[in-house]
């Protein structure tokens, strides 16, 4: 009998402690810093960028994705994609630039804030010269 009040205590501490994320997604309360590379910042044929932001919320985010991409011809040059449950990322990334021709850059970082699609997202345009 002891033993089976015991899972039982046990069972319902366990079950009383888990909690449902019922925050209401809010795109305007996430904080994104692109901390490298800054804006408006030049690279050159064979140069590593090397990405460092960190992004920061009240409640759980459901992961990111950095992206650059060519705004001449609309390519994507890099892209990685996280899924990770956490209030806060810190993100460093780095990606060789082998560019050929001079263009802007697009550096977008988008994090997910639910499952359903909600999403906070900040760019910032480099210049690439060969």
């Amino acid at each position: 009998m002891r033993y089976i009040l015991s899972i039982l205590l046990l069972a319902v501490t366990l079950t009383a402690c888990q909690k449902k994320d019922t925050t209401t997604p809010d795109a305007a309360k996430v904080t994104i810093s692109i901390t490298a590379p800054v804006a408006a910042q030049t690279f050159h044929s064979g140069d590593t960028v090397h990405i460092n932001a960190t992004v920061s919320y009240p409640a759980e985010l459901h992961g990111y994705e950095v992206k650059i991409t060519d705004t001449l011809t609309g390519t994507i040059l890099y892209d990685d994609a996280q899924h990770v449950h956490n209030d806060h990322f810190d993100i460093s990334d780095t990606w060789v630039n082998t560019g050929t021709q001079a263009t802007t850059l697009k550096l977008e970082l988008t994090t997910e804030i639910d499952h359903n699609g909600t999403t906070a997202a900040k760019s910032i345009y480099l210049n690439y010269q060969p």
